[in-house]
């Protein structure tokens, strides 16, 4: 069975307004091969992206789930 996950009013807003970024940079194709843009988005958000990849989702996956992961 799977249980759920929980985030923070906080996390919740922050990853709320980088996906409204990426939403607003992605939804348009045309802006895939505009390298500048891609470029920027990048520069700009790549700190919360790490923050939420290595942090905040890491610590909330199950112990069995990162074995997983740590073992691929």
């Amino acid at each position: 069975m799977s249980s759920g996950v929980q985030l923070t009013e906080a996390e919740l807003l922050e990853l709320y307004g980088f996906m409204e970024k990426a939403n607003e940079l992605f939804h348009q194709p045309m802006n895939y091969a505009d390298s500048d843009k891609v470029a920027k988005f990048g520069q700009e958000n790549y700190p919360l992206i790490r923050k939420y990849y290595y942090d905040v989702l890491w610590d909330k996956l199950p112990d069995k789930v990162k074995e997983n992961i740590l073992n691929e």
